[in-house]
């Protein structure tokens, strides 16, 4: 990866956990049926990484890269930040 793809996953990755720690943020402040915005929301922050990955990859874009590991990452997260939200 060259210095700019680490600048773009850097901050890919920083946008996608700011997201997810703010839905389970919401999650713990909201009351027993605010975890739904982590199981609905967490799905499409993943479907629309993909979307993207998945793009770049029919476009032979190198960038996909970057996306496919956002979205590899988004879905290793899904089951710790569901289990982080539903503690309260």
């Amino acid at each position: 990866m060259t210095k700019t793809d680490k600048a773009h996953l850097l901050i890919i990755a920083t946008v996608n956990l700011i997201l997810v720690s703010k839905m389970v943020t919401i999650a713990w402040e909201g009351n027993d049926k605010a975890i739904i915005l982590i199981i609905f929301g967490q799905p499409a922050l993943i479907f629309i990484n993909s979307l993207v990955w998945l793009t770049l990859k029919l476009l032979k874009r190198k960038e996909y890269k970057i996306y496919k590991i956002t979205t590899l990452g988004l879905i290793a997260l899904f089951i710790p930040a569901l289990g982080t939200a539903s503690l309260y």
